[in-house]
């Protein structure tokens, strides 16, 4: 019997989940807890570089809309192998807590290469067996899968580090990401009932996106976004260890309730967007992000842990609400003959700039201050949103 689409969604969510892990230990677990041992911002900060695979993905993505493995269909195919990949290669480095540092940021790289790859595949098996109708409902489970998985990667990893040591947190962390791709086996049949599609000869569609006006004013629109969403949700930890909060609550606290509240806006967000439309519902995300600036801001002013603590997890809620909704584009637009590549092109540039923009944030917040920070990135947060309302709202 065919799949329908919540057993599709929910196979697929699987394998997010340990994107999610992988993405949180690098966003909010390697940063805090090498920042909790007294290295300062701006290195901590440079952990951030391993996110630029994310980014550069589409540079190799051309490669897994046209190149099938011998076995596997052609989307699983890359997907178990790449998983398994980084599954042992995290399961190595539980082995060399006291190797050199550029070696152990090299293994970092590797991991970050195939679970980039990875995601590369799944995002356009997902773009090839979502229904139209069911896409809100897919990006609000693909959050949602997410945000299990930084619920492990970025709280359990930095909660538990100091009780259950380097080796006994990655080796856990390896045996998730090895038995996962399980779930997404079972789709083989539904990826063999897909028509396929003939590749543009043409090559990487960067050049076909940035050629066609509509498909490079999105790309622009969806990297500005980036630039402004992501540093703002990236780097708050660090911020609560400046103002004395612990490893442990950051872990447990931010690390989980973050996760919480995303599973919650993703419970909620396909409904609010099949009910008030999207650009509403991004406008409501939107102004509950200031409200999370305005705390932390207030917070670390006055010395207030709590309420620091309170807007870093709204911040993340609001972040991923705005994201739900770019999301439920990308699907719509990257319904080329190439789906992988345009995917991993919108997808990858805005991850790749975001990056760059996070890092070189956290090289300036020591002389700025946190203050600043929040309070520039309020006003970027609302003129993104207000140039992306018209884009949104033509889509939906």
């Amino acid at each position: 019997m065919p799949l329908g689409q919540a057993a599709i969604t929910v196979r697929l969510s699987a394998l997010y989940i340990g994107f999610g892990l992988t993405m949180g230990a690098i966003q909010g677990g390697l940063p805090t807890v090498l920042r909790a041992q007294g290295v300062s911002i701006g290195s901590a900060g440079w952990l951030y570089a391993l996110y630029l695979p994310f980014g550069i993905a589409f540079l190799w993505s051309p490669l897994i809309d046209r190149w099938r493995t011998p076995v596997l269909t052609p989307r699983i195919g890359w997907i178990v192998p790449m998983q398994c990949l980084a599954a042992l290669t995290v399961g190595a480095v539980a082995f060399l807590e006291n190797v050199p540092v550029p070696l152990l940021f090299a293994l970092g790289l590797l991991v970050a290469c195939a679970m980039a790859t990875m995601d590369i595949a799944l995002d356009a098996l997902a773009v090839e067996l979502i229904a139209p109708d069911w896409r809100p409902n897919a990006a609000a489970a693909k959050l949602a899968a997410l945000s299990l998985g930084a619920m492990i990667g970025g709280g359990a990893f930095v909660a538990l580090f100091q009780s259950l040591g380097w080796r006994s947190v990655l080796l856990s962390c390896a045996l998730v990401l090895l038995i996962l791709p399980v779930a997404v086996l079972p789709l083989s049949a539904a990826e063999r009932a897909l028509p396929r599609r003939k590749a543009d000869p043409g090559g990487a569609s960067l050049l076909a996106i940035l050629r066609d006006p509509l498909q490079r004013k999105r790309l622009w629109l969806l990297t500005a976004a980036c630039c402004v969403i992501f540093p703002l949700s990236g780097l708050n930890r660090l911020m609560l260890l400046d103002l004395g909060v612990t490893p442990e609550t950051i872990g447990w606290m931010v690390g989980t309730l973050t996760p919480l509240c995303m599973l919650v806006v993703a419970g909620t967000s396909a409904s609010l967007m099949k009910h008030l439309g999207r650009s509403v519902t991004m406008v409501a995300f939107a102004a509950l992000g200031l409200a999370a600036l305005a705390a932390m801001g207030f917070g670390y002013a006055l010395r207030s842990p709590w309420l620091a603590i309170g807007g870093a997890i709204s911040i993340a809620a609001a972040i991923s609400g705005i994201y739900v909704v770019i999301t439920a584009g990308i699907l719509r637009w990257a319904q080329g003959s190439q789906p992988a590549t345009d995917y991993a092109v919108f997808y990858g540039v805005g991850r790749f700039a975001s990056t760059v923009v996070t890092i070189a944030a956290a090289q300036f917040i020591g002389s700025l201050g946190w203050l600043t920070f929040y309070a520039v990135g309020g006003g970027a947060l609302l003129v993104v949103v207000g140039l992306l309302l018209a884009p949104i709202s033509k889509d939906a």
